[in-house]
């Protein structure tokens, strides 16, 4: 399935080197390349007795054309639930089940995420099983009419969620003309007319060693963990180059409203701006600004909408997101319908302000300082919170790094911690400036119904 809260987090927890060891716990890591293209990353990990397999395939929205839109989900679900060359959908199924494993697949815009995770005794099966499913599929007529109806089901469910739905218009208003500005799910019309020709076509050529990243989180020995992937993985032959990855998006230029109507009882609103992408250095100020501004127990959107003389909102936050090559901003909103004007007049003006605020105590002169409260430290220490939960999960670790591999630009040893630690408060001013102040923004009201 597609899993936007994954897509959402991956920018702030997730999107580190692991280059520092969890405190108290022995690990070993190992980065390298096969003959065939397949970048592997390993980590040690001895104190739970599992293994957590995750392959990111460098296959997404992103890939599509808008005659194929969609065709990247229904793949995903048919690499989940339908057959190989070696096992049908309902005999893998079943042998995951025997062998103790939990199995679950994500599609975004930059790519598609497939995890498994078992007991560590049984890591060649989970080996062989990424192995059948990713490089050895079995495309048939009858499984992928199947599978499109329960896409379709999909989409029709998504206008039940305003969230997701408001979520999805920003994103495709957003990055209009733009690769990544395809809806994940995909349409309607474009899903029922995909034939089996184009899931193979893009198969055959997304589906590739040279395409994809390998990342393993395990109690095995490393040497032992990297002879097993050689052995299953290094006769697969490498495929066609890699598609490049999209140009940067345009600015907006403008600011764009939409209302929808839907059987809801509140309203709903939600805001999106570019932000920097997942290769800029600005990415490291956004995640902390987005910290400050929507998460958290008390974020500054909350307090410029709700308090005072009127409560504008029920509840607002902020999620950012970084995507290889383009990032985006975006507020999630509820509030009475009545107030849906003021609102969103309130909501931009104080996004373009922000440039102007202080964060830190230091920004303060004279007895200011000593009663101001430290939003840089507090969203810092939030931060490193999240990135050592992330840590106590084997498989958001692997998810982690194997999604890193595919949209890093180049290898290096960035370490995550230490990029927001330096964070200043400057820094801060002026990614807001950059990408609050210019007045682009994507505003998406979701109302209820009018009564008839």
């Amino acid at each position: 399935m597609v899993n936007l809260l994954l897509l959402i987090t991956a920018a702030t927890a997730l999107s580190f080197n692991f280059s520092f060891p969890l405190q108290g716990v022995p690990t070993a890591e190992k980065l390298f390349t096969l003959d065939n293209g397949l970048r592997v990353f390993l980590f040690e990990r001895p104190s739970v007795p599992l293994v957590n397999i995750v392959a990111a395939v460098n296959a997404g929205s992103k890939d599509e054309t808008d005659s194929t839109s969609g065709l990247t989900h229904v793949l995903e679900h048919y690499v989940l639930f339908r057959g190989t060359d070696l096992r049908t959908g309902d005999r893998i199924a079943r042998e995951i089940r025997d062998h103790g494993a939990t199995f679950n697949a994500h599609t975004g815009q930059d790519m598609s995420v497939y995890e498994i995770s078992l007991p560590s005794e049984h890591f060649d099966f989970g080996l062989r099983n990424q192995k059948e499913i990713l490089f050895q599929l079995k495309i048939g007529e009858a499984e992928l009419a199947a599978e499109k109806e329960v896409i379709l089901e999909e989409i029709k469910q998504l206008q039940d969620d305003p969230f997701r739905y408001g979520g999805a218009l920003v994103y495709q208003n957003l990055l209009a003309g733009h690769p990544y500005g395809r809806p994940v799910y995909g349409e309607s019309e474009t899903v029922k007319n995909l034939t089996r020709e184009d899931l193979e076509r893009f198969y055959r050529r997304h589906f590739v060693p040279n395409n994809t990243a390998l990342a393993i989180v395990g109690s095995l020995p490393i040497a032992e963990m990297e002879a097993r992937v050689r052995s299953v993985f290094e006769g697969l032959p490498r495929g066609g180059e890699p598609p490049p990855p999209p140009d940067r998006p345009r600015p907006l230029g403008k600011t764009v409203e939409i209302e929808k109507e839907l059987d809801v009882d509140e309203a709903y609103l939600i805001i999106g701006a570019l932000g920097p992408d997942y290769n800029e250095p600005a990415q490291y100020p956004a995640d902390v600004l987005n910290q400050i501004l929507g998460q958290g127990i008390n974020p500054l959107l909350v307090s410029a909408l709700k308090g005072g003389r009127r409560d504008l909102v029920n509840s607002a936050m902020m999620t950012y997101i970084a995507m290889k090559r383009a990032g985006a901003f975006v507020a999630y909103i509820t509030l009475d319908p009545k107030n849906l004007i003021p609102a969103k007049r309130e909501a931009v003006r104080f996004l373009r302000q922000v440039r102007q605020e202080n964060f830190s105590p230091t920004d303060f002169q004279g007895e200011e300082r000593d009663f101001a409260y430290d939003h840089l430290e507090g969203a810092k220490n939030a931060l490193r919170f999240a990135v050592q939960k992330a840590w106590e999960s084997g498989l958001g670790l692997a998810t982690s790094m194997a999604m890193h591999m595919l949209l890093i630009d180049r290898e290096s040893k960035i370490d995550y911690l230490e990029r927001v630690a330096a964070t200043r408060s400057s820094e801060l001013r002026e990614t807001a400036a950059a990408y609050f102040s210019r007045g682009e923004y994507v505003l998406v009201s979701i109302v209820p119904k009018k009564k008839k």
